[in-house]
């Protein structure tokens, strides 16, 4: 499996999945996943993020890396997506509605520590 990162974009098998890191520095997000997303691109991808948190930084490090703890928002529908998450030990661990103007449904976040 080719996997190639490019500053905070995680290319694998040409999928792009996108790591935003928060204002927390020992958080970040993996968007841009979805039904499709297989078991073996997140995983992929969570290799690359536990090999990242293994690595030392100091306070004040810009690098964008070292993150210990991940999560993923899921939408309304995204069952396979959940079940994914779920199998690969990310916990539910809030729902909240999705903003006005979208379809009505509740948005839910999985966390993992890494």
């Amino acid at each position: 499996m080719l996997i190639y990162q490019d500053t905070q974009y995680k290319y694998l098998n040409n999928k792009k999945m996108k790591k935003t890191p928060t204002s927390c520095c020992a958080l970040c997000q993996i968007s841009n996943v979805d039904n499709n997303t297989t078991k073996e691109e997140l995983e992929a991808q969570l290799v690359i993020l536990k090999e990242e948190a293994s690595e030392t930084y100091i306070p004040g490090d810009n690098s964008k890396k070292g993150q210990t703890s991940v999560f993923v928002v899921t939408s309304p529908g995204e069952d396979k997506l959940e079940e994914l998450l779920q199998e690969l030990h990310f916990s539910p661990v809030h729902t909240f509605d999705r903003r006005k103007g979208y379809k009505p449904g509740e948005l839910t976040i999985f966390i993992k520590n890494l």
